[in-house]
């Protein structure tokens, strides 16, 4: 069975190449050679939603945004954006929340957001008007968000400051 390698991430692939590369017996750099024919038992799983590869996942993505922007002082987000592809973004976040936390848990995570220095205090004002303006049937009310939900919320938070 051969697999696809737009399934799995880049460095994975490439760990998986020198892991497997540097077993050869001189046999040359074909895919069964370096490990992209197949996955052994004791290879890593391929990246999915859960556990450290989504994790490694978020993490990547906010490294450019850090290192790009020069200044990462908190709060991070002091102002939203005032265009169109940045309130799409507010509000696929808000969605996230509300259907992960249900509206208490979104207001409660964006007071926490502000406490620890995420986001100002009017984004965190802001934000919760545009969580009025939400009506989502679906959420899910008294569930808690998660490190992962959390993460998540802070790779939301460093892409809208760098829209601002």
């Amino acid at each position: 069975m051969s697999i696809n390698p737009r399934d799995y991430d880049l460095e994975e692939l490439r760990k998986m190449a020198r892991k497997r590369g540097g077993q050869t017996n001189g046999g040359g750099d074909s895919e069964a050679d370096i490990g992209l024919g197949s996955m052994g038992s004791g290879e890593e799983e391929p990246t999915g939603p859960t556990g450290g590869s989504f994790r490694e996942g978020l993490y990547r993505e906010l490294l450019p945004l850090e290192a790009g922007s020069g200044e990462t002082t908190k709060p991070y987000l002091k102002e939203l954006p005032e265009h169109y592809a940045g309130e799409n973004l507010i509000f696929e976040w808000l969605e996230f929340l509300l259907l992960h936390a249900g509206y208490q848990g979104a207001t409660e995570a964006l007071d926490y957001y502000e406490s620890v220095g995420w986001i100002t205090e009017a984004v965190e004002a802001d934000l919760g008007d545009y969580l009025l303006g939400i009506d989502d049937q679906s959420a899910n009310d008294g569930n808690d968000l998660d490190v992962d939900d959390h993460m998540l919320s802070l790779v939301y938070v460093a892409k809208l400051a760098s829209m601002a």
